[in-house]
């Protein structure tokens, strides 16, 4: 049997013995209708930009609880991201400017929300810095919409959403975190909240230092990273109807490492500041409007320093800022109408000294509007429609539906149509290499299904399947200038998913999601798993609360002959501990890649002076150990 089928035997088993419990439980329901509220009673606000039960979202979404965050001790959002199935993380393993790139069904063309106000730049290459976020604290839930949304969310929602959704409580409280290891060589954090008459407010402070690790075939990476980070929310209760939330982050991170497959030194910094402005009004019991203001800027700068360029500096940021106003509306208990507009201006500056500096940039104003009509117990259609007016392409009108059905109240499905499109680069319409200003927006279709079932009062059964097909894409033409283009290429996947609270300690999940391209025309392919299983498992009693999950990563699809990784099929186990001395000392530790597993999720191994070997390792065993107090 080799390593593929051992591995996918593996998940099977598990899925098993977790399906196996049923019928023990059949006669366990002293406590069953309190723990079914774990599936039940989350709310999300996603799939529809408006408060739905996760259970009846008809949509695929999954929710990392804040509680998940504190157990498993997530230092940003893409290793938080790593427990959903149909996210794929590819994450360079240095610091700075190399940041990760998150896939959502196999895009990376991902909309990044904050409280519902996207902080990703559309028309850039530039995916959201996921690494900037560091207040894991302030998260109160990370929502991740699978599936094409450009009807609600606009252009690069072709793979999904990711919605960040802050605390909005400030209960009086004050916390310290100290903690050191040995990638992780010092982390500090510092919070305080509180609330005086209508106004509610949080601070925050971090500093981290890493250092060079060793990945799973003992190879060195010289790296440093130090980081320093504040931030302030600020929330003013105008009324008992209304509210203005004010949010505001400034990090700086300074950085070094060795690019082994460019053979140079790397030297440079960033800087990323975030401002973000929501005024929620309550109009009546049946009206509601929320407008918010976000501007988000990011710059960095650095020199390669090797023999071949003798220097190679580069210096160039990104700034945003866009107005977003949404309102919804029910009318009786058959409509639940939402429309709004936004508009987002984007500015790219390079400033290489090596080569002519360009700033450019570009606006786009949109209209959208959505029904949700219950025209039946059982039945609900969700349409929308959405119309784009960005300042240097064509305009683009998509559309959406969604049909779902009640059994009843342990089962429901849906199918859903979405059309996406993905408006051009700056550097794709005016770059230095390739570049084509008539170049019109990336579109095409997805289609989707899905099905949820709950076993019992404690399981929850879920899966998914999707096909998305371009209509017209953005490539290359025989002399590399990008041109539109017809694809032949079609991306198709399913997932399953299955949760379940055993009681009120113990709780564990499995996710197996399946993908699968057909007429792959670039290595952009090889990145992505064929089948990637998550796992988790996770008690928490009395004065414990400690946590186990793992990923599996089995096949690729290939691309030539030459090996591009370390390795197609592997797995990466994490522990996270937390013991609660007294009322307010906590001590926890967290222990990476168990058994130290040899991977990498990024390589140069394509290009035209690379060889096997070029790619970028990960971190193999690592640990992180500290104390929190708070008061």
């Amino acid at each position: 049997m080799n390593l593929k089928k051992k591995n996918l035997t593996l998940a099977a088993v598990i899925f098993a013995v977790m399906g196996g419990n049923l019928a023990f439980a059949q006669g366990q329901d002293a406590d069953s209708e309190e723990l079914q509220s774990f599936v039940l009673d989350q709310v999300v606000v996603t799939a529809t930009k408006t408060e739905q039960g996760l259970f009846d979202a008809n949509a695929n979404v999954s929710v990392i609880t804040a509680e998940a965050i504190e157990r498993m001790h997530y230092a940003t959002l893409d290793e938080a991201l790593r427990s959903i199935p149909n996210v794929q993380v590819f994450n360079y393993g240095l610091p700075g400017s190399i940041s990760s790139k998150i896939r959502i069904n196999g895009s990376d063309q991902v909309v990044v929300l904050m409280d519902g106000v996207r902080m990703s730049m559309p028309g850039t290459t530039e995916q959201f810095p996921f690494s900037a976020i560091s207040d894991m604290d302030m998260i109160e839930r990370i929502e991740v919409l699978q599936g094409a949304a450009s009807v609600l969310y606009g252009g690069d929602a072709k793979g999904g959403v990711i919605n960040i959704i802050t605390k909005k409580d400030f209960d009086p409280k004050t916390k310290i975190s100290i903690a050191g290891g040995n990638v992780t060589k010092e982390n500090y954090k510092f919070s305080t909240q509180g609330k005086a008459d209508k106004l509610g407010f949080r601070v925050f402070g971090q500093k981290y230092i890493s250092s060079d690790f060793d990945d799973g075939a003992g190879r060195n990476w010289d790296t440093h990273d130090n980081n320093e980070t504040v931030g302030a929310m600020l929330k003013y209760d105008l009324g008992e109807d209304s509210n203005l939330l004010l949010n505001f982050n400034h990090s700086d991170d300074e950085f070094k490492y060795y690019d082994r497959p460019y053979i140079s030194d790397v030297d440079g910094s960033s800087t990323t500041k975030h401002l973000q402005i929501i005024y929620n009004q309550k109009i009546s019991d049946s009206a509601h409007n929320v407008l918010s203001y976000n501007n988000y800027r990011r710059d960095f700068e650095g020199t390669y320093l090797n023999t071949a360029s003798n220097g190679s500096p580069w210096n160039r940021g990104y700034k945003m800022w866009s107005i977003n106003d949404t309102f919804t509306k029910k009318f009786g208990n058959t409509h639940v109408v939402t429309a709004g507009f936004e508009r987002i201006k984007v500015d790219y500056e390079n400033n290489d000294p090596k080569y002519t500096g360009f700033k450019t940039g570009q606006t786009n104003a949109a209209y959208f509007l959505q029904d949700e009509w219950k025209f039946n117990p059982k039945w609900k259609l969700t349409s929308g429609v959405r119309y784009d007016h960005p300042s240097e392409t064509d305009d683009n009108y998509s559309k959406s539906f969604n049909l779902g059905y009640k059994f009843n109240d342990k089962s429901n499905m849906y199918v859903a149509y979405n059309d996406y499109f993905v408006l051009p680069t700056m550097d794709q319409l005016y770059g230095r290499w390739g570049a084509n200003p008539d170049l019109l927006p990336e579109k095409g279709k997805n289609y989707e299904i899905g099905f949820n079932h709950m076993l019992d009062n404690k399981t929850s059964l879920s899966t998914h399947y999707f096909y998305r097909k371009p209509d017209r894409i953005i490539g290359y033409d025989a002399n590399y200038n990008y041109v539109n283009a017809d694809n032949v290429q079609k991306v198709h996947g399913w997932d399953i998913q299955l949760d379940r609270q055993f009681d009120k300690a113990w709780h564990a999940n499995i996710g197996y999601a399946r993908l699968s391209y057909e007429n792959a025309i670039s290595s952009d392919a090889v990145y992505l798993p064929k089948n990637l299983i998550t796992l988790g498992v996770d008690y928490s009693k009395e004065r414990w609360d400690v946590g186990l999950e793992g990923r599996g990563f089995i096949g690729r699809v290939n691309y030539g002959s030459v090996t591009q990784f370390p390795t197609d099929n592997y797995w990466v186990f994490n522990l996270g501990a937390n013991y609660k001395a007294t009322e307010n000392i906590k001590v926890f530790a967290k222990l990476n890649n168990i058994f130290d597993q040899e991977y990498a999720e990024q390589t140069n191994v394509f290009s035209t002076y690379s060889k096997p070997g070029d790619w970028y390792g990960m971190p193999g065993r690592n640990f992180i150990a500290g104390v929190e107090v708070s008061f």
